[in-house]
Order: C-alpha cells, then structure tokens, then sequence
C-alpha cells in the first residue's frame, strides 16, 4: 500500500470495465480530453477491445499511445507474462545489481518496472507529445521492460 499510495499521489482514477460497450464508449469519450494514453497490456489486447491507437487516430490525431510491454510488441515472449524478475535476469541486470562473488539477489525496488519500463516509456511520451505539439501528429511509443534494462545494464556495466 505504501508504494501505490506514493506511485499514485495527486493521481485521479476511473475504473472502467473495458469489455463492456459502456466501458469502452467511456474511454473513448475520456480520451478526446487527453493529451497521452498509456496502456500496460500484452500485445493485441487493445485492438481486440476496439481501443488500439488506430481507433483513435481518426477522431484524435495528436495523441500519444504508450504502450509498456514486458518483452515487446513482437517475438517469442511477446505474448507472455513476465515479472520484474524475469525480465532482470534474461536482460543480465540481475547479475549487475549484485555483490561480486554472491548469488544474485532481486534489488529491493522494481528495477525492470521503474527504470527499465516507466522512465523510457516517459522519455519517449514526452519526445511524442513535444512533436505532436509541433507537427499535429501523435504517434504510438512501445517502451519493452526488457529492452530498457539491457540499455540501462549495458551503461552501469560500461561504468564499472
């Protein structure tokens, strides 16, 4: 409770059953007041529900779609569950966040979640909505959990 409270200050929230047809006119009418969605599902999920970015593109074309995957839009994994553990050891930043000539242990934070997932997700919103300010034009940012831990572990090991 500690970390949703402080992950989500200032925050308001809706919940919205998006497999309804009321959910989802909901969410389309929110939208036409937003300046940026993020959405957190495995790929495919959104546009099964009818709310994928080409839904809003029509109506809304200076939005910003962010999606944070666990292991990106396509590939192997694409479609499967992934935890903050899972996505640390096959990225190798499990190994880096250790003591030399330890066992790995999990840091105590979510590592792949905050740095790897969140902070490049909200680099590349921030780039898009500076464009779309710009230009007029959104554009879908896909930030992978994993993808962001392998750059932030290729930097902490080129330090070390």
């Amino acid at each position: 409770i500690g970390n949703a409270r402080a992950l989500n200050r200032g925050k308001r929230s809706i919940v919205l059953d998006l497999k309804s047809d009321a959910g989802q006119r909901t969410a389309l009418e929110l939208v036409h007041s937003a300046d940026a969605v993020i959405e957190g599902f495995r790929p495919g999920v959104m546009e099964r529900l009818g709310l994928g970015p080409e839904v809003f593109e029509a109506t809304h074309p200076r939005l910003v779609y962010g999606r944070v995957t666990g292991w990106g839009q396509t590939g192997p994994l694409a479609q499967c569950a992934g935890h903050d553990i899972n996505y640390l050891a096959l990225s190798g930043a499990l190994s880096i966040a250790s003591r030399p000539g330890q066992a790995p242990s999990a840091p105590a934070s979510l590592l792949g979640d905050m740095g790897g997932g969140a902070m490049l997700l909200a680099l590349g919103l921030l780039s898009a909505l500076l464009e779309a300010q710009r230009s007029g034009h959104g554009q879908v940012i896909d930030a992978a959990i994993l993808d962001g831990l392998g750059l932030l572990g290729g930097l902490v090991s080129a330090l070390r």
